[in-house]
């Protein structure tokens, strides 16, 4: 018998059973694209809705938490691109001077302040890649699939990220008098 189109029968939780494994995840990642929890939280909204929407087409087998954190990416992509495109219509050019002001939220309460603030103080790519990698725990494969990217590029960002998280907790480390000493500009002691 050949397998069903269905995606209801081929997967017995469902689309709600599958998601709520990663409703977490999701939501840090949006926060973390988004820094304010309101806009975290229509972006997410956006995106199970699509995700349900496309549920019909998702692969037999394929990994659902890669295919939702893309659904959540690009759905972000596109509000960012519309938010942009309706705010340089609607403010005066003078106004284009001013720098935007983000939120200062924290994302995940069981990591110390101090790590997550030194995650958030990322560029936004190496942030991104830090965050699907090493919080989430995607493949680099699915990590760069979700950011649209060659793997070699996501690896990069990842290391690059992980390299100035090292140097800024190692800051903090020196600060807080946890290490003796100073470091050089890769975190290590000389």
């Amino acid at each position: 018998m050949p397998p069903s189109n269905n995606p209801l029968q081929r997967y017995p939780a469902g689309f709600e059973g599958l998601l709520e494994h990663h409703l977490d995840g999701l939501y840090r990642f949006a926060l973390s694209l988004t820094r304010q929890s309101a806009e975290a939280e229509d972006v997410l909204q956006d995106s199970v809705l699509k995700g349900l929407e496309a549920f019909g087409r998702f692969e037999a087998g394929g990994n659902f938490k890669a295919w939702i954190f893309a659904i959540l990416m690009n759905t972000f992509r596109d509000r960012y691109r519309r938010l942009q495109r309706q705010a340089l219509r609607e403010l005066p050019l003078d106004s284009l001077l001013e720098a935007p002001s983000v939120g200062e939220e924290v994302f995940d309460l069981l990591l110390k302040e101090e790590v997550l603030a030194a995650v958030e103080a990322l560029p936004l790519d190496f942030r991104l890649a830090v965050h699907l990698v090493d919080l989430e725990g995607l493949s680099y494969r699915e990590a760069a699939q979700v950011l649209d990217c060659p793997s070699g590029t996501l690896m990069s960002r990842l290391n690059r990220g992980r390299n100035l998280l090292k140097v800024s907790l190692a800051d903090l480390a020196l600060d807080r008098g946890l290490l003796a000493g100073e470091v050089d500009q890769q975190g290590r002691r000389p």
